[in-house]
Parts: structure tokens; C-alpha cells; sequence
């Protein structure tokens, strides 16, 4: 089996810093990015990974929906995890969470956000990624 990898693409290492405990517990490579194409990079040679994306639907900077397509793209076996910080009203709440579940998000976050709940979250994807490469 290739080693397990939780793959961080976020706007600060906040993100990271509440994974890295359970990535070490559990052996896996933890690895981190601010730059879209360099997370990119990092799903290639593929192996069981969880990918937790941290997404402003507002962004000016890059194209959020993009950056998942191409994550689904690159590594359609990555379970990926979309975590929002933006305030963003019922309506558009749900359509975002539409998009980024027909983009291949597993899950979708909003605050209040919680170690144990992100925890939870990568463990459950990371197991079923980790047996789904072993069959």
C-alpha cells in the first residue's frame, strides 16, 4: 500500500495545525500548501488521500469551483473536504454546497468550526480511502 497523505491547501496553517496530531497518530504523511497548483502537485503519484480544501466562493484571486474540478481531475479517489470561512447567507450556503458535492466534495464545512468535528471527518474518509486501496 502507498502511504496514506492528508493534503492541506489553505489560506493560513490553522487547518494543519488542528490535523496534525491525528496525521502523526495515524502515520500519514501531512502535507500542506497555500497555492493552488502546487496541492495539485502534490496528488500526483496517487495514493489514499484526503484532501481538505479550505474555499472562499468570493474569491477574486482564483476560481474556487475550478481548483475542485481539477482536484476531482487529478485524483478522482481523493476524498476531499471543502471548508468555507465566508459568511454567506441560507440561499447561497446551499447552492455553494451544491456545486462543490457535483464538483466531487465528500463534505462541505462551515464555521463554527471544531477539532474533533474535522477530525472525525478525515479519519472516516481517510479509513475508507485506505481500504479502498488495499482491495
Amino acid at each position: 500500500m502507498r502511504h496514506p497523505q492528508l493534503l492541506i491547501c489553505a489560506f493560513d496553517d490553522w487547518l494543519a495545525k488542528q490535523l496534525a496530531t491525528l496525521a502523526a497518530d495515524s502515520g500519514w504523511l501531512l502535507k500542506e500548501s497555500r497555492q493552488t497548483g502546487a496541492c495539485l502537485a502534490m496528488l500526483v503519484p496517487p495514493r489514499p488521500t484526503v484532501v481538505v480544501a479550505q474555499l472562499d466562493p468570493r474569491s477574486d484571486t482564483t476560481n474556487p469551483l475550478a481548483f475542485l474540478a481539477d482536484i476531482h481531475r487529478i485524483a478522482p479517489d481523493a476524498a476531499t473536504v471543502v471548508v468555507s470561512d465566508s459568511k454567506l447567507n441560507d440561499d447561497d450556503r446551499a447552492h455553494w454546497t451544491a456545486l462543490a458535492f457535483d464538483l466531487g466534495a465528500r463534505y462541505v464545512t462551515f464555521p463554527p468550526l471544531f477539532r474533533q468535528n474535522l477530525e472525525d471527518i478525515v479519519s472516516g474518509l481517510m479509513a475508507s480511502r485506505i481500504r479502498a486501496d488495499t482491495r
